[in-house]
């Protein structure tokens, strides 16, 4: 059994499907492949492969990573190039190397992200008072009432008046969903802000 990680980035095209949506389009190219994947056992047996951070949906990404099981010692990059030709238009495969353990979900430290939006304001003003505040608090769409996100924000980057980028906090231990750090712009500074698009720039590995 071999398992390996391949790269992959989620262009515009694709950015409205769901993540469910995403893993059966994976599902459906490896069948087509002919790629001989590892199933799970029990009632319901399906293909063994994981995700390494579900990405909200109209967010595209440069940096995606899934490890899928193989029954065969299949070198990356004839299983990368098999793949490739069997993916929807829209994912592009970047890269694929063996892991000798699979801790995907759990290696996720941070993410970048590239915001490109129509401000009401002056854009860098709004971002530099935001990082003022000794808190940031932000409604879930889930109700389950305000969460601070400010420790969740490491860095912004000004880019122009209409761009921008954080680095912030991903993965199991704790996530920062780009969209609050827009509503917050709103609610904190008094900003209108129109997204024009999002995207994730870089998902950073303890293992890559």
């Amino acid at each position: 059994m071999k398992t390996i990680r391949f790269k992959f980035r989620k262009t515009e095209k694709v950015k409205f499907i769901s993540h469910i949506e995403m893993m059966n389009a994976f599902m459906r190219a490896l069948r087509r492949a002919e790629l001989n994947v590892v199933y799970t056992q029990g009632f319901n047996p399906g293909m063994r492969l994981v995700f390494a951070l579900p990405l909200p949906v109209g967010v595209s990404s440069d940096s995606e990573y899934v490890d899928i099981w193989f029954n065969i010692e299949y070198e990356c990059q004839y299983a990368a190039d098999m793949l490739s030709k069997a993916l929807p238009d829209g994912f592009e495969l970047l890269e694929a190397f063996s892991v000798e353990k699979s801790t995907l979900m759990e290696d996720v430290g941070s993410a970048i992200y590239g915001f490109k939006v129509n401000s009401s304001c002056n854009l860098k003003k709004s971002l530099d008072k935001l990082l003022t505040l000794d808190g940031i608090e932000v409604d879930k769409s889930n109700n389950k009432g305000p969460v601070d996100i400010l420790p969740y924000i490491y860095k912004i980057d000004y880019h122009d008046e209409n761009s921008f980028s954080v680095l912030c906090k991903a993965g199991a231990k704790g996530n920062l969903h780009p969209r609050l750090l827009l509503k917050a712009l709103e609610k904190y500074t008094g900003t209108h802000i129109e997204e024009i698009s999002i995207n994730r720039n870089k998902l950073f590995l303890k293992v890559q």
